[in-house]
Order: C-alpha cells, then structure tokens, then sequence
C-alpha cells in the first residue's frame, strides 16, 4: 500500500512539474519571440533555458548530497547564481505575459469605439450644420418670395389699374371722329400716357426681377461661407478629437480594465483606506503567480530529486563499487603479468648462464685432453 501511494505521489509530482515547466517554457517562447522576431530561436533558447533550469535543480541537490568528491564552493555558488537568474527571466516573461492581458485589456476594443463615435458625431454635427444652411436659406428665399409677390402686387395696383382706364379711355376716343379722323389730340395723349404707364409697368417688373436675382445672392453667399465656416471648425475638431484619441492611453479609464481586476480593486477599496490602482494590482498579482510557477518547479523537482536520492546514491556506490573492483581487478592482472615476466626474464637469465658455465666447462676439459685449444660454439 505504501509502495502504491508514494508511486503515484511520486507520478503526480512529476506531472505536476513538468506542466509548470511546459507553461513556463510557453510564456518565455511568446516573450522572446516578440522581442527576438524569429519563434524558431525562441524556442531553442525557452527549451535550452528551462531544461538547464530543471538539471541545475536535480544536479545541485545530487551533487550536494554525494560525499565521495567534494563539491567546490565556487562551483556551487555558480549553480545557485544560474538557478537564480533562470528564475528571474522566467519571472520576468511571465510578468510581461500577464500584464499584457491585465494591464487594459480592453484599450483598443474602447479606442475604436471612441474613435467610431467620434466620426459619427462629425457627421450628426456635419449634418445639421448642412440641414441648418438649407432651412435659412429656404427660408431666405421664401421671405424673397414672399417679398417679391408683395411688390409686384403693389406694381400691379400702381400701373394695372390705370393702364386699364387708359386703354378704356382710348377706346372710347377712338369712336370720336374730329376732322375726319378719330385719332385726334385727346387720342394721341392718352395714347402716349397709356404708352408711358405701360413702359412703367414694364421698367418696374424688370427692376424688381433684377432685384429678386441680387437681392438674395449676397445673403446666400454669407450664408454659405458662415456654412464653410463651421464645416471647417468641425473637420478641425474632429482631426484633433481623432488625434487625442489615438495618443490617449486611457490611464485610469475604467472601460479599459479588466472586469475581474477591477471588481477586486473595488473590493479592496471598500476594505482598505489607499487601495492600489488596476495597473498595480496587474503588476503584483502578475508576479505573484509568475513567482509560485517558479517555486512550483523547484519544488517539484527537488522533492523528486529527494525521493530519489536513496536510489539514485545507492546505484551510484554500487557503480563506484563494481567500477573500483574493476580497477583493482585489472590492476591485479597486470600484477601478475608483470610477475610472470619477471619469472621469465629470470629464468632466461639463469639459462643463459648454464650455458655459458657448460661451455666454459667443455672447453677446460678439452684443453686437459690435449686437443686443440678452441672455442665451443655459443
């Protein structure tokens, strides 16, 4: 029972590592791909990075625990200075991450919004800065109507009438016959007052026609210039009001926090006097959980690496052991053979002197004998 539950405890640890480090891994591959523009380099350098994080982790604690080669301080202390600033960079690209996505989330989701009512403002403005221009001057042109039938009402009352008594006055001259014909003196003045009164009418239309043409022109054209006017003031409002927005960046704007962010910035507000600001909260809450993910890596694997230290220390003075045994093993044989050609060497060197000491014998003995004195062949 106790072997089943330390092996899944050990499984799970190991689970749980490895989904912080792959997370970890992640957050550093999109951070240095922004700044490095090449994801292939990134994720070498992610990969390279936290895999040295995790064998710094397991090496210390089993190169710390062995006794059989000493650990140097120096060497030491440069494997807790990677390890701390392993952990530091992958602080630092979690933080990055993070504040990324608390830190206004909703900043140009509400800058397009503004900038969409904006526009549609300049044109409800424009608009009735337009409908305005065409109700003065439809209005200006019915006065000038109205106005223009008014006098030639009063044209009409002042000729009409007397043109027509005149021409009923010449009428009746004309079936006056003095001396023989009927146009006499008193025909020809009416005629020519009939004539005059009907030049009058005709100079007096023509007169108020040119005054309908001028009249109005010049208000038109001050109506259209104060319309040009104002057209321009909106379009200058409005490329200013456009160019706050974009350089606007919405510091404090509660429509660009995150929701949830912000209702916890609400909640300390109610419970604390100072409460800290949405981008603060982004910032530590962003490190808090980059830190922990950090924390739960190292402390993953270095109680992995503890559970496993026993056996791992156990294999390893068994290796030391078999390796030792067989140096003195290989040392013993290479003894022997060393001992061996001693025994070799000696005994070559003894036969070699029998011999010398038999043919020494030889040739005393042939000298005895009286033979020829000679050498025995070696």
């Amino acid at each position: 029972m106790f072997k089943w539950y330390y092996n899944v405890s050990w499984a799970l640890q190991l689970a749980v590592g490895l989904v912080l480090f792959g997370v970890t891994a992640v957050l550093e591959t999109v951070v240095l791909a922004a700044y490095l523009g090449s994801l292939w380099l990134a994720v070498c350098i992610a990969a390279g990075l936290e895999a040295g994080k995790v064998l710094a982790v397991v090496l210390y604690r089993l190169l710390n625990g062995q006794v059989e080669v000493p650990y140097p301080r120096g060497v030491r202390w440069m494997t807790i200075g990677f390890r701390s600033l392993l952990l530091g960079l992958s602080a630092a690209c979690s933080l990055m991450f993070l504040a990324l996505h608390l830190d206004r989330p909703a900043l140009e989701q509400v800058r397009a919004a503004d900038l969409a009512a904006a526009e549609t403002h300049y044109r409800e403005d424009l608009a009735r800065v337009q409908a305005g221009y065409v109700e003065r001057r439809d209005r200006l042109l019915a006065r000038f109507a109205e106005q223009e039938r008014r006098e030639h009402s009063i044209i009409e009352q002042r000729y009409l009438p007397r043109i027509a008594t005149l021409e009923s006055q010449l009428d009746a001259e004309m079936n006056r016959v003095v001396g023989g014909e009927f146009k006499g003196k008193r025909y020809k003045e009416i005629e020519s007052r009939l004539a005059a009164e009907k030049d009058g009418y005709t100079q007096a239309l023509a007169a108020l026609d040119k005054a309908v043409l001028e009249r109005p022109a010049a208000l038109i054209e001050r109506l259209e210039e104060e319309r040009r006017t104002r057209e321009a003031e909106l379009t200058a409002r409005r490329t200013a009001g456009l160019a706050a927005i974009r350089s606007n960046d919405y510091q404090g704007d509660v429509r660009v926090e995150h929701p949830m962010a912000r209702a916890f910035v609400n909640l300390l507000g109610a419970i604390f006097t100072h409460p800290p600001t949405t981008l603060q909260f982004a910032f530590w809450f962003a490190l808090f959980l980059s830190l922990t993910m950090e924390l739960g890596i190292w402390v993953a694997f270095e109680h992995l690496t503890l559970a496993r230290l026993p056996v791992f220390t156990a294999g390893h003075r068994a290796e030391l052991f078999v390796a030792g045994k067989e140096v003195e093993t290989d040392s013993a044989l290479r003894g022997f053979a060393i001992e061996d050609e001693l025994i070799r060497a000696k005994v070559r060197h003894k036969q070699r002197g029998i011999a010398e000491l038999l043919r020494e014998a030889a040739n005393e003995k042939l000298s005895e004998d009286g033979h020829p004195s000679h050498t025995v062949a070696k």
